[in-house]
């Protein structure tokens, strides 16, 4: 017995009077009650009213699609002994709807009629006996079933319908604009889910429903209500393309602007956004406002500042590409504008000074307190500018602002951004668990973005890898430039990122490979950043600082002295508490590398520890930076025999570094502290305290502690400073006046040291240097 034969067999064989079966086209309605009359010998009817003329006192009734309510009164059906009526979803009976209520008759739905679990049609979904028959591997089938689709299911349906099943699809069940849609026999409800768990099926409909979007577009009252239909379900993106599509440019622009205009970047993703801006005519995109900002700001995304630049100025005129004349009070720009304006900025080589920070906070002002997006991205550009600065207490208020509205604003990309510069912060501060947290939060929000985002997803491990580094595990910072450096330098990153870049990367290879690839990796950061004024200085200070790490103090302090600046060395050692008022970024790491620089050469110079406790009395500083100054202030106490001190302010640091869990700025001021841990008496003494013995345990698994050039070759420490100058190709008149003693006592030196190295000369000792890795 066939499956049709089965049901109508059940019908017929019913106790009730009235079966009322529901169901989609499709469901094999029209065939079972055809079956069901051929059983009791009555007549089909397939009107929209029943028949006149009763045969066997049997209705079966097929009430064609497309009836909405049919009118049938009591007195009708009371007139059978049987009746059995078919309807589609859409078909309203009053009379028979009130009799299943009070169980007057039996209902049959969708389920009724569906193959048995375990027929063998069942192949593509739900049992849908129309799909049963139908070879879906065939493209003429599926071109004709799609055909189908749209006209009896998708063609009646309203906008907002129609995108709803479309969201379904696209795996969006739980928008609450699907509780609008009818049901159909493709979808699967399980868990209050709604489905379409066939992949051949939903491909299928998915085309048949932008087959019925399109045939709607055609029409110019329609497609206008297709447009908002997707824009409210979330689907912005499309909407905006749909209309492009037929030419109905001026709500495109509207609807662009609706969903977030310039910020729609970080919500649909570069390619949807770059997608979207050139779908528009050229006329209107030069002269539109947000279709003008809109180019600009992907040309900031592409690193294109000069064409970002020329946009703006082309539409509104050469004063906009000036801050102070944008901010200005009174200036015709709208708050857009200005939005824009400031985010610009950031990707600008500009200097953010006290009377800039007022007139952006005045612009603040006029932003409307629902402008979730506009205040985001004010807070988020003003968190860049104190990270520049140094300023981390304000940076992280900024921050927790700029969290604040971009979570109102539903945009996890934006969010990451901020959950990522805290990571940095933290790691600048020297506070590494605290840097953890805040990059799981970044990953929680870039879980949370709906389109691939690789550019970003290297930002985050970047971040990760110099949070291990910091841990005492360089290899992930190591793998991480080696294998990604170049698609990172070559993306859309801001200005502290890069700076955070290249200070971690040269860092990490200087330690762990040879100053010369450390210097070779910010030799390629000098060709992607050479249009950057700060970055090519910050990039000339890192080099300095490489220098010094690979004993090459002779060719750092070349490289400092040659700086444009200010603070030179003359400054450094002539200031005291000039030191602890520096304020300008670039000016307090000269002064740091400066500082390093004389630590080395002259530990035993009067007022040196002064001039370090300056520096450390800094605000500005970072929290790395305040480890080394504090390592090096413990050195110049023990050159100068201030032991007891010594140990006291190492203890401090060890303490600090122990709640923050960092050890990195320890090793990356190894030849400092090594010293310092090589003297029996400040190891036993540091040893005795908890935290301290535990950063040191790390330290030593770190190979951080070890034998000084002193220790290993038994040279004195003015012949092993001799022997540091020599390989970097000093001459004995340079060494003199390095060190402050006469040529003939550097020659008198320079005989101890051959004759202790076994040596016959200067190029002999210079490798014996190089062989047991004493420059490093």
């Amino acid at each position: 017995m066939s499956h049709i034969e089965r049901l109508a067999e059940q019908i017929c064989t019913s106790p009730a009077g009235v079966t009322i079966v529901t169901a989609f086209a499709g469901m094999g309605k029209s065939l079972l009650l055809k079956t069901v009359a051929r059983r009791l010998h009555a007549h089909y009817c397939d009107g929209t009213e029943p028949p006149a003329v009763v045969v066997e006192r049997v209705l079966v009734w097929d009430i064609p699609a497309g009836s909405g309510v049919v009118a049938c009164e009591p007195d009708v059906l009371q007139g059978f002994d049987r009746v059995v009526i078919a309807r589609r979803h859409d078909t309203e009976i009053p009379y028979v709807t009130r009799m299943a209520l009070y169980g007057e008759a039996v209902s049959l739905g969708d389920d009724f009629l569906c193959l048995p679990p375990d027929a063998a049609e069942r192949r593509y979904q739900s049992g849908w006996p129309l799909l049963a028959g139908l070879d879906l591997d065939d493209q003429a089938t599926r071109g004709r079933f799609v055909s189908y689709l749209g006209f009896e299911f998708l063609r009646d349906l309203k906008p907002e319908q129609l995108v709803a099943c479309r969201s379904i699809c696209d795996g969006a069940a739980s928008d609450p604009s699907l509780t609008a849609i009818p049901p159909m026999p493709f979808w699967e409800v399980e868990g209050g889910r709604t489905t379409c768990p066939s992949p051949i099926l939903r491909d299928l409909v998915l085309k048949a429903i932008d087959a019925e979007i399109k045939r709607r577009l055609q029409f110019s009252d329609a497609a206008p209500l297709i447009g908002e239909a997707l824009h409210r379900a979330g689907q912005s993106a499309r909407a905006i393309r749909a209309l492009q599509s037929v030419g109905l440019e001026e709500p495109a622009v509207r609807l662009f602007t609706e969903s977030g205009g310039i910020f729609l970047i970080h919500s649909e993703g570069p390619e949807a956004y770059g997608e979207i801006l050139a779908g528009f005519g050229p006329e209107i995109a030069a002269s539109h406002e947000t279709l003008v900002l809109s180019n600009a700001m992907r040309a900031l995304k592409q690193g294109q500042t000069g064409t970002a630049r020329k946009l703006i100025a082309d539409r509104f005129g050469r004063q906009s590409t000036d801050p102070m004349a944008v901010f200005a009070s009174g200036a015709p720009y709208s708050v857009t504008f200005k939005g824009f304006r400031l985010v610009m900025m950031i990707y600008e080589d500009i200097v953010i000074t006290e009377a800039m920070f007022e007139r952006l906070y005045d612009y603040l002002n006029e932003l409307p307190l629902d402008a979730a997006l506009l205040r985001g991205s004010f807070y988020n550009a003003i968190l860049e500018f104190y990270i520049r600065q140094r300023r981390f207490n304000e940076a992280d208020m900024a921050a927790v602002q700029a969290l604040s509205s971009y979570r109102a604003a539903g945009i996890p990309l934006l969010a990451f951004y901020v959950c990522v510069h805290r990571a940095v912060i933290r790691l600048l501060s020297g506070d590494v668990l605290t840097a953890k947290e805040h990059i799981a939060e970044a990953e929680h929000y870039f879980a949370a973005v709906s389109f691939d985002s690789p550019a970003d997803e290297r930002i985050r491990r970047l971040v990760s890898a110099c949070i291990a580094y910091e841990d005492g595990h360089p290899h992930v910072l190591i793998a991480f430039i080696n294998d990604e450096f170049d698609m990172f330098a070559q993306s859309e990153t801001w200005p502290s990122l890069v700076e955070f870049a290249l200070h971690y990367g040269s860092q990490a290879l200087s330690e762990h490979f040879s100053t010369i690839s450390a210097l070779g990796f910010l030799d390629r950061w000098r060709l992607h950043q050479s249009h950057s004024r700060h970055l090519r200085f910050m990039i000339e200070i890192r080099a300095a600082l490489v220098m010094q790490n690979g004993n090459r103090w002779n060719d750092a302090a070349a490289t400092l002295s040659a700086m444009q600046s200010r603070i030179n060395r003359t400054w450094v050692e002539a200031a005291v508490d000039e030191l602890s008022r520096l304020s300008m970024r670039d000016e307090i790491e000269v002064a740091f590398a400066w500082l390093r620089q004389v630590v080395h050469e002259r530990p035993e110079r009067p007022y040196l520890d002064r001039q370090i406790n300056a520096m450390i009395a800094n605000e500005r500083i970072t929290g790395r930076q305040r480890r080394a100054l504090q390592i090096w202030l413990a050195y110049v106490l023990k050159r100068t025999g201030r032991l007891t001190e010594a140990r006291a302010v190492l203890q401090r640091m060890f303490d600090g570094a122990g709640r923050t869990g960092t050890i990195a700025p320890l090793q990356e001021e190894r030849r400092f502290l090594q010293e310092l841990m090589g003297d029996g008496r400040i190891e036993s003494f540091l040893y005795a305290a908890g935290p301290a013995r535990r950063i040191m345990r790390r330290l030593s698994e770190t190979r951080v502690r070890g034998r000084t050039i002193e220790q290993e070759s038994g040279l004195s420490r003015r012949e092993a400073r001799i022997l540091l100058l020599l390989c970097e190709g000093a001459s004995n008149k340079f060494v003199a006046l390095r060190l402050g003693i006469s040529e003939s006592t550097v020659k008198f030196h320079l005989t101890n040291l051959y004759r202790k190295l076994g040596c016959g000369g200067r190029r002999e000792a210079i490798a014996v240097a190089r062989a047991r890795n004493w420059l490093n």
